[in-house]
Order: C-alpha cells, then sequence, then structure tokens
C-alpha cells in the first residue's frame, strides 16, 4: 500500500466491524488517509439489523472497544448492540458501490 500511495493512489477501506478491525481502519485511515467505505454508524446499524432479521447467526463482539477516528458514533452503536460482523456481511453494498 505504501507504493500505492506513493503512485498517487486514493483509497477506500471497509473493513470487520468488530474492534480489531476499527483498530485496523483507524490505522489505514490515518497513514493512507483513506476514506471509510460504508463503515459508519448507520451501516453497521443497518447491517446488524438485516442480519438478525435474516437470521444469520449472530458473533458476539468481544475484546476492549476502540475508538472509530471517522465517526464518533460508530463505538457507542457497536457497544450497544454487541455484535461483530465481518466483512462479508457488506458484500453485496460494496459490489453494488461499485457497479
Amino acid at each position: 500500500m505504501d507504493a500505492l500511495a506513493s503512485a498517487g493512489c486514493v483509497f477506500a477501506h471497509h473493513g470487520d466491524f468488530d474492534w480489531p478491525g476499527i483498530a485496523l481502519a483507524n490505522r489505514v485511515i490515518q497513514r493512507y488517509a483513506a476514506e471509510p467505505w460504508r463503515m459508519r454508524a448507520a451501516d453497521y446499524e443497518y447491517l446488524a439489523t438485516r442480519a438478525q432479521v435474516n437470521g444469520t447467526p449472530s458473533i458476539a463482539l468481544t475484546g476492549p472497544s476502540s475508538e472509530a477516528a471517522w465517526d464518533t458514533e460508530l463505538a457507542p452503536a457497536m457497544d450497544a448492540l454487541g455484535i461483530a460482523l465481518h466483512e462479508g456481511a457488506a458484500l453485496d453494498l460494496l459490489l453494488e458501490d461499485l457497479g
């Protein structure tokens, strides 16, 4: 990514909605000035609700929380719902964005 950034590439970042995923996103966004891509509190709440409605088995959100530098409402939303969501939960939306 360093080489791509040096060549002038612009990044968007989507990752897991779990605490390690938020910590990683903080680093990527800070280091590369990446734009968060469907990584806001509203995105998390939508995806968590959709997973529950669809009967997708929940993964408990565990470990110490991590504040999202780009959205102060994300960590409280994640704490409130307590569900970890991996990237695949948003795959259809990400592909739709690219289309």
